[in-house]
């Protein structure tokens, strides 16, 4: 006997899951309210609203609840985490009454519901993983956790409820229930996609069937691009027009300024005077639309802000000088790992940034520093904790 529990996953969570736990919730207090499953099963004439939602928090036994309650949570994570509350909580309840227009007899418990929301986990994040703790009991107790991907842990549940329905000739049985809430979930989570009412980054599975994951719809349309099959002829050189002397014009005043916002960037921070330099800096951005740092002067902003215990502010600017100056920034890489934990709550972000340390590159101490934030980390995604993506730009 084994048993397979989704705790958390590693796909982006945008959304904090209010609606996964409040669903929690109430079927839990309603299993234990409603013990007679009876009365609340709808009957096929009259057909009464109220009875229909109440059948989706009911459940025949304990076992299908504590079942239940655990995919929902771990698939819930994925959905949610998507799309927010209120939308998730359409989706659920739309998949559950659908389910219930086919088969009305049958229509207790979220069984279907969760089969939904595995396709559509699976439609919307494939390839992001699913940590599982794997519980088993032969002779003595095993428990171990892993990692799989949603495409496999969701594809392998949804394989056995085809083959259990393929065995019962296509009868109307709990398997061909959970087959159906799995093809509404796998449509909504398509149609959601195609209308851009969720943001997959392309990651999802049409984009990896295409082989495109992970590309913007920028690059994408610029990568479809017809190449041209001709060569461009040089053409003389004109005498440059006044326009065009006025735009240089204009790119030198722009070059100035530019340079001028540096010096007085550089200036505040060697006083130390943090928030003024990073006031002229967003400023700067705003007033010549952008403004890219040397490798001193970010890191100085940086390193600045986090001795003010700015971590928040700080943190964007270390990620920065990490993707930019990637060979300068060994060390950075400890304290961006201890700000993705402390402050963020992220520990695979934190785990990632670390594993890219070359190994015998750091100090001892800073070498210690980074053995024990990554303790810390795998301890945190034993633990379940959810991490949440930042999604909005500095």
């Amino acid at each position: 006997m084994f048993v397979l529990i989704p705790v958390s996953t590693d796909a982006p969570v945008y959304h904090w899951p209010y609606g996964t736990v409040g669903l929690i919730i109430a079927n839990t207090a309603l299993f234990f309210l409603l013990p007679e499953l009876a009365p609340y099963i709808p009957q096929l004439e009259p057909i009464h609203l109220l009875e229909w939602i109440r059948c989706l928090f009911l459940h025949p036994g304990i076992v299908q609840l504590i079942g239940n309650m655990i995919f929902l949570w771990g698939f819930g994570l994925v959905v949610e985490g998507k799309v927010g509350t209120w939308r998730f909580l359409l989706i659920y309840f739309a998949i559950g009454m659908l389910v219930g227009v086919f088969d009305r007899m049958g229509a207790g418990g979220a069984t279907p519901i969760i089969y939904g929301l595995m396709a559509i986990s699976l439609v919307w994040a494939p390839k992001n993983e699913m940590t599982i703790y794997f519980i088993a009991f032969v002779y003595r107790l095993f428990i171990n956790t892993f990692e799989v991907s949603i495409l496999v842990f969701s594809g392998y549940y949804i394989f056995f409820e085809f083959m259990f329905a393929v065995l019962f000739g296509f009868q109307f049985t709990d398997s061909l229930m959970n087959l159906l809430g799995s093809g509404l979930g796998g449509l909504i989570g398509y149609l959601m996609l195609k209308r851009k009412l969720v943001d997959c980054e392309s990651w999802d599975l049409i984009s990896v069937l295409r082989n495109q994951q992970g590309r913007s719809e920028r690059n994408q349309r610029v990568s479809s691009l017809p190449q041209a099959d001709y060569q461009l002829v040089p053409r003389k050189k004109k005498k440059q027009s006044t326009v065009s002397q006025d735009t240089e014009s204009e790119e030198q005043k722009l070059t100035a300024k530019r340079e001028k916002s540096l010096t007085q960037i550089r200036t505040l921070i060697e006083a130390g005077k943090v928030n003024a330099a990073l006031t002229e800096y967003q400023g700067a951005i705003r007033l010549l639309g952008s403004l890219t740092l040397p490798a001193g002067l970010l890191k100085g902003l940086a390193d600045g802000l986090y001795r003010q215990r700015m971590f928040t502010e700080a943190l964007p600017y270390y990620e920065e000088y990490l993707n930019r100056f990637p060979d300068l920034a060994l060390a950075t890489r400890v304290r961006l790992a201890a700000l993705y934990l402390e402050v963020e709550a992220r520990p695979r972000a934190a785990l990632r940034v670390l594993s890219e340390i070359p190994p015998h590159s750091l100090s001892d101490r800073q070498e210690q520093q980074r053995e024990t934030l990554e303790r810390r980390a795998n301890s945190m995604i034993e633990e379940g904790v959810i991490e949440l993506e930042r999604r909005h730009p500095r």
